[in-house]
Parts: C-alpha cells; sequence; structure tokens
C-alpha cells in the first residue's frame, strides 16, 4: 500500500482544509444579503469625461428564495467618495439575475481615478460591490495633429531646399569643370 493507514486520515484532513480555504472566498457573511458582481467591460474602464459608461450586475440572493423587491442604487464616486452620478432602478429578484446598467459622465468630470459603487437595498438589508475607472483628459481633434505635421513637413521641405542651393549649385559646377576637362584630356 502506498499509503499507511495513519497518513490517511492526515491526508484527508489536509484536503479538507484545503478545500474549505478555496471556498473561502465564495462565502458572504450573513450581514450580506446578496452577492454582487459588478461587469465593467474594458472598453469602459478608461473613458472621457461625458462618456456613457455601461456596466452589468450580477445578482446573487443567498438570504431567501423567495421573490423579493430590491433597490439597485448607482453612483459614480470620486476620490473624496462623493457620488458624481446617481441612478435608482428598483426589480424583483428570486434567486439570481444580472442587470445592464448605464451612468452618464457630466462633460467637466475632471480626469481621475473613479469607483462604480453598486448598492442592493431590501427587506433582507444591505449589500454594497464596488469596482474602478478612469477618466482620461479628451484627445483633441486628429485633424489638428494631421494639419500641424503636414505643415511641419512643408517648412522642412522648404528650408532644406533653400539650404540646398549652394550646395546644388557646387555639385553642378563640378560636374562642368569634369566635363570639360574630361574633353580636352580627349582632345590630346
Amino acid at each position: 500500500m502506498i499509503f499507511s493507514n495513519k497518513l490517511i486520515p492526515l491526508l484527508f484532513a489536509v484536503l479538507m482544509i484545503c478545500s474549505l480555504c478555496s471556498l473561502s472566498s465564495v462565502m458572504v457573511s450573513a450581514s450580506q444579503p446578496f452577492n454582487i458582481e459588478i461587469v465593467l467591460p474594458d472598453s469602459y474602464k478608461n473613458v472621457n469625461p461625458g462618456s456613457e459608461v455601461w456596466f452589468t450586475v450580477n445578482l446573487l440572493n443567498l438570504a431567501n428564495s423567495q421573490r423579493v423587491d430590491v433597490t439597485l442604487n448607482y453612483d459614480i464616486l470620486d476620490s473624496d467618495g462623493k457620488s458624481i452620478v446617481h441612478n435608482t432602478k428598483t426589480v424583483a429578484i428570486e434567486t439570481q439575475a444580472s442587470f445592464v446598467a448605464n451612468l452618464q459622465l457630466p462633460a467637466n468630470t475632471p480626469p481621475g481615478d473613479y469607483t462604480i459603487n453598486v448598492v442592493v437595498g431590501s427587506t433582507l438589508g444591505e449589500s454594497t460591490a464596488k469596482t474602478s475607472l478612469t477618466v482620461f483628459t479628451p484627445k483633441k481633434d486628429i485633424l489638428l495633429y494631421y494639419i500641424g505635421a503636414g505643415i511641419g513637413v512643408l517648412i522642412l521641405i522648404v528650408f532644406l531646399s533653400i539650404k540646398s542651393k549652394p550646395v546644388l549649385k557646387k555639385i553642378k559646377l563640378k560636374m562642368k569643370i569634369g566635363k570639360i576637362v574630361k574633353d580636352k584630356l580627349e582632345k590630346k
């Protein structure tokens, strides 16, 4: 036998402890009646001011198997925890549900890190989930960059053509002198 009879209970205990440790991330405390997951697509993790932010809220009713009305409070919080956008929705849920939500950032939102905060409340209690997003300074119109680059290239061409005229004259003169010397040497 590979394992002795004394090692089998020990291995069983180790496996049970490992199983419980891996399940600890799934467990939710009794004070959290709902398990909430916010799914924010990559395309909405970095946005410009004034953008619409779309996300999915997956909700699992841990406290009850009966239908219950819940209020979903969606907020985008700044770095100080102040809400800059808020929306509320009331829905009924039995065991689990998914909801697609969106919040419109104000056009004057300063660049920085923000938090999407979802609070689910019902007669069973409240649960909260958060995820992060970043607001960037809007990029200038790309057309302006192309126009600027085009003007820069034109200035460079004009500059080089002006600076190259004396060099071209010297090259032409050397070619003429070389031709004259060659012709004289052939006549001799």
